[in-house]
């Protein structure tokens, strides 16, 4: 398991898993956050990503899936209780773990669910006509932040991936009923931000909470809205998904 960022400190343990071209970077100012606050955190490096773009296509859904899955349980020999985050298709992830093994609680950050874009729906077409596509950076208002780091451009087989992981924890939102966090920025340049509303009312939780950002894009975890978004996620996890104030 390659590791982005790490930080051992409570019982309580937070898996945050960042996105599709992206990197742990991403995510490490929520898990900053958290570490400062007495909970342990980390951040892994998803198969494919941190060397180049061609590597990443090289890789499955399945590879992602199973860097999170190690990850997960290296955290929880650590940790009684373990809750799961992640941004896009990092967050799509974390999902899919709250799915499949017994994690205390899921935060679902800019997760792309549904894309009503005939190109991306047509992807397992268009993989064998284009090799690649454009950058994923971007996705942050705020000009006081750093850049966001990713592939300069992503191939279109990982997007089809991507497609695939979406159907698959689609149909396994209902069988989600740990506590969940929903938060997704209304200014969502890449994700529409309807997906936010449609993971809610799909989740088998008792306990979840749906938190819309005004001002932000994509990177809620670095656009203007994120002290809201640490505040919440630290209360979600200190109640253990009973409030979010």
């Amino acid at each position: 398991m390659k590791i982005g960022f790490e930080a051992k400190k409570g019982e309580t343990g937070v898996l945050l898993i960042h996105g599709l071209t992206g990197t742990p970077s991403e995510v490490e100012p929520l898990g900053d956050y958290f570490s400062e606050r007495g909970i342990s955190t980390l951040g892994p490096w998803l198969a494919g990503h941190g060397t180049n773009p061609k590597d990443l296509a090289g890789t499955t859904w399945q590879d992602w899936a199973n860097s999170a899955r190690e990850a997960y349980d290296h955290l929880k020999a650590a940790c009684p209780k373990v809750f799961v985050g992640g941004l896009s298709m990092g967050a799509v992830q974390a999902l899919h773990l709250a799915a499949t093994v017994p994690v205390a609680g899921v935060i679902s950050m800019a997760a792309p669910i549904r894309i009503p874009d005939f190109r991306f729906n047509g992807i397992a077409f268009f993989r064998f006509l284009q090799w690649w596509t454009t950058s994923l950076t971007g996705g942050i208002l705020d000009p006081s932040a750093p850049p966001h780091v990713t592939y300069p451009y992503v191939m279109t087989k990982s997007l089809y991936d991507l497609k695939q992981l979406m159907d698959v924890v689609r149909d396994e939102l209902p069988q989600i009923t740990v506590p969940a966090l929903v938060v997704q920025g209304r200014k969502d340049s890449m994700v529409p931000p309807l997906n936010g509303e449609l993971i809610y009312q799909s989740l088998g939780s008792k306990a979840r909470h749906l938190l819309y950002l005004d001002h932000s894009d994509h990177v809620v975890t670095m656009d203007y809205d994120k002290q809201s978004v640490f505040e919440k996620a630290f209360n979600f996890i200190q109640t253990t998904g009973e409030s979010v104030d």
